[in-house]
């Protein structure tokens, strides 16, 4: 087992030196290329390089084109790079990882020890699979509009720190997303039994450090709206290499193995609060005000998480011979609505979610838990792109993860429903101000599923200690007292008559 702590309440703040020591990396390479110019531009690169931060995938911001992977990512394992004696072309850094053979020969793990880059979706098991980037552009962009409410919903509905930072469960807490629940999403749809989806090897993918830039983003603006809530003692239940399982952390529990200066003290939660200490901000908070914090949320992710939704698919029919024809008969265009259309005088509304519990190492592998509203293909290697999803949630493990049912950790997830319920309530399937209509239509259009990276179909009753619930909050969608519209959520109330009797269904009698 590695340092990183997962499933724990250190794991945003330990992942923030994690970035910082990178950052300082390239910072240095930075400053050597630029100092090695002589020709008449090396005082303009020297100025520049000394601003050099690392860069954040906004993963959560819907572009005009409709794509999630930005084209340097995903376009082309080659680019032009502008040198100050003409241009050359270089593999893409971003692409993939190359390793040589004493990199392969320190992996212990087949097929990791014989791929000789990362992968993102590969195509096989076998030393000859290829990366399927479109698959996973397609995919990420079919689930974008599930982790940009999900990004949204956890800056206004979770306001302590505990149940914000990290994804274990809470029992009686019906708020089950977390920072580490979502992050583990892109993970797992970036990933798709590739590097990014098994903690030992995620970090190898240049993408995991763009996307953790981004968590740590996410991070410091849930700080920035909550200033009065952070790290709170509790007990690791998983532990790491520098913290057994069962012992208390806190604030000041060192965040090993990085350390803070030349006296060889280690990083805490306390001294890593606040980003400036580390050199950088960003500019949803940096000198802003908690009002000031919500505008520049609003502005970019009001559209797209909050007040208008569109059910995507944007599988196209040449990606792949095998999968498409199998997903092309569920495309559609439907235009964006409303979110809250008709909004009652009491400015006051209803969010439905779907709350996932499951054991960690239920299946002693990294898994899916897919949510769909509406009918399915039955083929499940078209899951991901199915018009009927709202959310594929991941359960990211070790390559190692063994089953221990005496020990197991139990953790959750959140995937939003409301879009969904409103796209098919503009056709006129369901009427939303009506609650029991509603709730009669998730009993009867409400499915979820799990899948394996391999896309390999787990039957739902075999999958330890899942349960699968839906729960309602009332949301007031009015302007807060600072001005700025900031929708405010009540209590998340359970409504386990709906998935009661269920395979894996929460029951009546079940805790929550």
């Amino acid at each position: 087992m590695g340092y990183c702590s997962h499933t724990s309440n250190l794991f945003a703040t330990w992942h923030r030196p994690y970035v910082a020591a990178f950052e300082q990396v390239l910072y240095d390479i930075i400053q050597d290329v630029a100092t090695s110019i002589v020709n008449d531009t090396k005082d303009e690169y020297k100025p520049a390089a000394s601003t050099f931060r690392v860069p954040y995938w906004d993963w959560a911001l819907e572009t005009d084109d409709g794509a999630v992977l930005p084209a340097p990512i995903s376009g082309s394992a080659y680019i032009v790079v502008y040198l100050p004696n003409g241009t050359l072309t270089i593999n893409n850094p971003l692409y993939h990882y190359n390793f040589d053979s004493s990199d392969l020969s320190a992996f212990p793990d087949a097929p990791f020890n014989v791929w000789k880059e990362t992968k993102r979706y590969p195509s096989t098991t076998t030393a000859a699979a290829s990366s399927q980037g479109k698959l996973v552009g397609q995919q990420m962009a079919q689930s974008q509009d599930s982790y940009a409410q999900r990004f949204m919903n956890l800056l206004q509905a979770y306001p302590s720190f505990a149940n914000f930072s990290n994804s274990a469960w809470t029992p009686d807490s019906p708020g089950y997303d977390s920072l580490e629940s979502l992050h583990n999403q892109i993970h797992g749809l970036i990933g798709n039994g590739g590097h990014m989806s098994i903690i030992d090897y995620a970090g190898f993918d240049p993408l995991f450090w763009l996307h953790h830039a981004n968590v740590d983003r996410l991070l410091a603006i849930w700080q920035a709206l909550h200033p009065d809530s952070y790290v709170e003692p509790s007990n690791e239940p998983i532990g790491s290499a520098a913290i057994p399982q069962g012992a208390r952390t806190d604030v000041h529990t060192p965040l090993k193995p990085f350390r803070s200066d030349t006296n060889g003290d280690f990083w805490t939660s306390d001294s890593a609060a606040d980003v400036n200490r580390f050199g950088y901000s960003y500019p949803e908070i940096q000198g802003k005000s908690v009002a000031q914090v919500k505008e520049a949320v609003n502005a970019l992710y009001a559209s797209s998480a909050g007040k208008t939704i569109t059910r995507r698919s944007t599988v196209k029919a040449e990606t792949d011979p095998d999968l498409a024809p199998l997903i092309a008969a569920g495309l559609s265009n439907e235009a964006p609505v409303d979110i809250i259309p008709n909004l009652p005088a009491t400015g006051i509304y209803t969010e439905w979610l779907a709350n996932i519990r499951v054991a960690k190492d239920a299946l002693e592998q990294t898994f899916f838990i897919h949510i769909f509203v509406g009918d399915f293909n039955p083929d499940p290697k078209t899951w991901t792109f199915e018009p009927s999803l709202v959310g594929s949630h991941a359960i990211i493990t070790p390559y190692v993860m063994k089953r221990d049912p005496l020990q197991s950790t139990i953790v959750t997830g959140q995937v939003p429903l409301t879009r969904a319920l409103r796209a098919d309530e503009q056709k006129g399937l369901v009427d939303m101000t009506n609650e029991e209509n509603t709730k009669e239509y998730l009993r009867k259009n409400l499915h979820w599923r799990v899948t394996t990276m391999d896309d390999k179909d787990v039957p739902r009753d075999q999958v330890p200690d899942l349960k699968i619930s839906v729960v309602a909050a009332n949301v007031s969608a009015a302007d807060t007292d600072d001005g700025v519209p900031w929708p405010v959520w009540g209590v998340m109330h359970v409504q386990a008559d709906i998935t009661n009797g269920r395979p894996a269904g929460l029951g009546t009698e079940d805790p929550v």
